[in-house]
Order: C-alpha cells, then sequence, then structure tokens
C-alpha cells in the first residue's frame, strides 16, 4: 500500500487566494494577462466570465485586473490615460521588494535584480528601478562589468540557495554590495518543506504549471535528493514511476489550488 505524503507547505500562497478573493467580488473582469500562473485555475475563471486580456485598447468596459504579479508602471500609466478602472491584486510582498529596490537606489546603489527578465514580476520591478542590472544566473554574471556600488533584490520565487551563491559572487567582485533577499516567507517555507519531504520519500511528484517558475524551483530542488517529476495534472502521471515505490512525496507551486492534488493522490493511491 502506497504511503502519499503532502508536503507541510505547498499551495496556494496567500497572495494568491488574496488575488482570487478580490478578483471574485466582480462579476465580470478583464485580466490583464495570466493572474496566476496555472491553466486549470485561469480556465475556470475564464468560465466564470473572468476575461483574460494580453492588450489594452481604452474601449474596455470591464475592470482591468493587474495580476498578483504585478505589471509595469508604463503599463499601470496606459491604463491611467485610458481612463479604466483599475484592481490591482498585486501581491504587497512583490510590491515590497519596490520599495526595498527604490530605498537601496536612494542609498546611491544601481539595483541589481536576480530573476527571470522575461517574467512579468521581474519586468515590474525593473520597471521602477532607474538602470537595473538583470541577471538570472552565474554565467550572465560573468558577463557583466559591475559598477562600485550594488544593490542587489531578487525575484520572490527565486531560489533561495542560488541567491545566495550569486550574490556572493557579486560580493566579492564588487567593491561595496548590499544584499536584500526579497524571496518571499511562503516561497521559503515551501521549499524548505519540499526539500526535507525530498529526503524522506522514494520519489516526489511536483505539481503546478510548467510555465510557473516557483514550481519549476521546487522541482529543481526536490530532484537534487530523490527521483522527482514535475507535473501539471494527474492526467500527467505515469504508473511506471510509481512500480516498486510505497513512499510517495507530493508538493506543489504557489498557484496550485486543493483540488488539483487531490486529484492527484486520488489516482496515485489507485496505482498497484
Amino acid at each position: 500500500m502506497k504511503n502519499i505524503i503532502v508536503a507541510e507547505d505547498q499551495g496556494f500562497c496567500w497572495g494568491v487566494r488574496r488575488a482570487l478573493e478580490i478578483i471574485d467580488k466582480y462579476e465580470t473582469v478583464n485580466i490583464f494577462g495570466d493572474l496566476i500562473h496555472n491553466k486549470q485555475v485561469v480556465q475556470k475563471l475564464e468560465e466564470k466570465g473572468k476575461k483574460i486580456v494580453h492588450h489594452v485598447t481604452g474601449k474596455e468596459k470591464k475592470p482591468i485586473v493587474v495580476t498578483a504579479h504585478g505589471t509595469t508602471v508604463e503599463n499601470l500609466e496606459l491604463f491611467r490615460q485610458f481612463k479604466l478602472d483599475i484592481v490591482d491584486t498585486t501581491c504587497p510582498l512583490v510590491s515590497k521588494i519596490y520599495h526595498v529596490g527604490e530605498s537601496l537606489e536612494e542609498k546611491g546603489c544601481r539595483i541589481m535584480i536576480i530573476g527571470d527578465k522575461n517574467h512579468v514580476e521581474v519586468k515590474g520591478i525593473a520597471s521602477r528601478m532607474k538602470n537595473p542590472i538583470i541577471i538570472e544566473n552565474e554565467t550572465e554574471l560573468k558577463n557583466i562589468e559591475l559598477p562600485k556600488k550594488i544593490g542587489i533584490i531578487c525575484q520572490s520565487t527565486y531560489s533561495q540557495e542560488k541567491f545566495n551563491i550569486l550574490a556572493g559572487f557579486v560580493s566579492e567582485r564588487a567593491e561595496e554590495v548590499i544584499v536584500r533577499n526579497t524571496t518571499c516567507s511562503p516561497t521559503k517555507k515551501r521549499q524548505e518543506s519540499a526539500a526535507k519531504l525530498a529526503q524522506n520519500v522514494e520519489i516526489m511528484i511536483v505539481v503546478g504549471g510548467f510555465h510557473s517558475s516557483n514550481t519549476k524551483k521546487l522541482a529543481e530542488i526536490t530532484s537534487k535528493y530523490v527521483e522527482s517529476y514535475h507535473i501539471e495534472t494527474a492526467e500527467d502521471l505515469n504508473e511506471e514511476w510509481f512500480k516498486g515505490k510505497n513512499e510517495i512525496g507530493i508538493t506543489s507551486g504557489a498557484s496550485t489550488a486543493d483540488w488539483i492534488v487531490e486529484e492527484i493522490c486520488r489516482k496515485i493511491g489507485n496505482f498497484p
């Protein structure tokens, strides 16, 4: 009989729950981009009249929702020019990163953002800084000429371990470095919980959108300790993975609904 253990910290973070609760107050809205990085949850929102849009024309009559990841100052200015009704669900922990970066700039630092430059959250952070450097890994760091005084911040869902390594490299090369680890507390807890569980099971299933940054990080972490698979839904499960394995660990990203994890647990429980 298989023993399925779900990580203590997993699933919707409070920032995602907050965003969903805010838009639930509206009958119909336009959501600017994916509210969260989970196709299944977004699909259910669209079924309820919450339409996803990637461009605005100014003719929108429904309120425009800024997602939990935030957006750029340029986008906000465009919405205001069009006189759109803005519903801002930006996670307060993302907004806090804006303030940390601005505070470091006031100290005379040039900001370095560690994260994915193509991610909407990082774009939003960068748009609020004067001339930020954005890096995601050591290779990118080696190709950059560093200024004398640097303030380091990071994407809220970035790996704590990788952040500490990259911040250490910068500190060795630059004259003056101020480091602010802006990984959010739910991400830290989720990563720690996943790592702990991975060391005590025979296989880990990491559940979440394939384009979800924080879920990808969880899969990277668990794979260091045990055979791990990143899936989106129960349909992605392969019975072969579980043959001869009785201790099954499950964790999920910050945008993964409980019902998705529950379906996966039921299906695994039915495997021989």
